[in-house]
């Protein structure tokens, strides 16, 4: 048998939704199906021999495993669920003091027994007595489905998703019972491909690359509690196992387990396992394949046997091929300390925080964003400043156009502006050019009926001034101000 190891670097953000249906609140995974491998491998089903078809897709002796999270700072080896059986006391967080379910003994603690709270989410590498937490981080966004006759957003068509976000590093492995066809496998696998949801839209875009990592390992012998003796089998992923009737069940045969001993059990109460349940979509048939149900990844069931198992990571169960079944029997993270009441041995740690970065470090900032909002700063200090010298003009020349029916004046001014563009044809069409004949004025303020009423009191030079001080943004600062002036008609003097 050979063992293909490779790492997926999320490019984009992923969808993986924890179920089919597309109402609801959707969550996504926390980790990627052995499936999601398989279907890449999948599109080029042409390309393989009738013989070799059978072997990878339809035979079980080709097996995509799940690709769990990487710990920051601990790369080399795989993360696994937490272990279920894994328990806090309430109050306390599952760093501060932690307990291996099956070795914990009520009895003992007869007078002050712990209210223990099951651990139930994230993935760890453990390693060195030490669990570390492998961080997924997640992203929600709000989408709308595209009408394509009207090129708008469609009506009642809104839904929101849940991805892991890029950047996010995974360790996955293929097994294949014949070497001869892993290196075909892993030239499909090795480069940018896509996985998940939305694959033709912003998500899914992944890269994958050989890398070689560790496993956790395990123990073929029993363990002892009390006078009994008895194997702890880990889900390292989700279990799929099938009745006498090829009927979904959820409780496993000791045989099912990979346990050959005939007298073996499997000790319920010392068990714990959670359940799953979705209906895989057939993309090739385009319907529903029949439902999935099985234990969840992390559920830990022990049995009670006196006989070793024949190895430490075995497959169990069906759909084997897609990733389910992988277990460890005995796993070393499942072990209490000597002389203690169940205390777990390995400590979990709480999640590694990156080290800030220096602040006076420089970033570009030629970005189309940064540009935007510098230009949009540029123009709020400007409006800024021309607001500051129209109140200024008002609270100065209140008296100079109090009294008078100004507001029509004002409204003709403001209507000039909003037409002309250019800062001299606009100076042109309010005060006029002096002619090379006589030295007459042409302009709005500079001759028929409004010539008078400007020319008095030096209203005329008063507002020409303004304009010359606001060259620069002229036709904002004249729009503005025949505004604030034309309200003064209501005002007392």
């Amino acid at each position: 048998m050979k063992t293909l190891q490779f790492q997926c670097t999320l490019l984009t953000d992923v969808i993986l939704n924890t179920k089919a249906a597309s109402e609801g609140n959707n969550t996504t995974l926390d980790f990627i199906p052995g499936n999601n491998f398989l279907g890449i491998v999948a599109k080029h089903y042409d390309k393989f021999s009738e013989a070799e078809q059978i072997e990878v897709f339809h035979s079980g002796k080709v097996r995509f495993g799940d690709a769990h999270p990487v710990a920051a700072g601990h790369e080399g080896i795989r993360s696994v669920r937490v272990p279920f059986s894994m328990f806090h006391p309430k109050m306390k967080k599952a760093t501060e003091e932690c307990y291996i379910h099956h070795f914990y003994n009520e009895d003992e603690d007869e007078d002050n027994p712990l209210q223990l709270k099951q651990c139930r989410t994230g993935f760890y590498a453990f390693e060195q007595q030490k669990g570390f937490l492998a961080a997924t981080k997640r992203s929600f966004a709000i989408k709308s489905a595209y009408d394509r006759e009207q090129r708008r957003s469609q009506d009642e068509q809104m839904y929101g998703y849940e991805s892991l976000d890029a950047g996010l590093s995974f360790l996955f492995e293929v097994e294949c019972d014949s070497d001869a066809i892993a290196d075909k496998i892993k030239s499909m696998l090795v480069g940018t491909r896509r996985i998940g949801r939305s694959r033709t839209a912003q998500y899914g875009l992944v890269k994958i690359e050989e890398k070689p990592f560790a496993n956790h390992k395990g123990n073929t012998q029993p363990f002892s509690i009390g006078k009994d003796q008895y194997i702890a089998i880990y889900a390292d992923s989700r279990l799929i196992f099938l009745d006498e009737n090829d009927a979904c069940t959820f409780q496993p045969t000791p045989k099912q387990l990979g346990i050959k001993d005939e007298k073996a059990e499997i000790d319920w109460r010392k068990s714990q396992v959670r359940t799953f349940q979705y209906a895989p979509w057939n993309f090739q048939r385009q319907c529903r394949d029949t439902d999935r149900c099985g234990l969840e990844k992390g559920s830990v069931l022990v049995v009670k046997t006196s006989v070793p198992v024949s190895a430490e990571r075995a497959c169990v169960g069906s759909y084997q091929n897609e990733g389910f079944g992988k277990v460890i029997y005995n796993p070393e993270f499942l072990q209490a300390k000597d002389g203690t009441n169940g205390e777990a041995r390995y400590r979990l740690q709480d999640e590694t925080k990156p080290e800030p970065k220096d602040k006076s470090t420089v970033t570009s900032c030629n970005t189309p964003l940064l540009t935007f909002m510098r230009s949009r700063k540029k123009t709020e200090e400007a409006d800024s400043e021309i607001l500051k010298c129209v109140n200024a003009f008002k609270t100065t020349n209140k008296s100079l156009f109090s009294g008078d029916k100004f507001a029509s004046q004002w409204g003709t001014i403001r209507s000039i502006a909003m037409r002309e563009t250019d800062p001299a044809e606009l100076m042109k069409k309010l005060f006029g050019n002096p002619k090379e004949k006589d030295g007459e004025m042409e302009g709005y303020l500079t001759h028929g009926t409004a010539k008078d009423k400007w020319a008095d009191r030096n209203r005329l030079n008063t507002l020409k001034e303004f304009a010359e001080n606001n060259e620069s943004n002229l036709r904002k600062a004249l729009i503005n101000l025949a505004s604030e002036m034309a309200k003064i008609k209501n005002e007392k003097k």
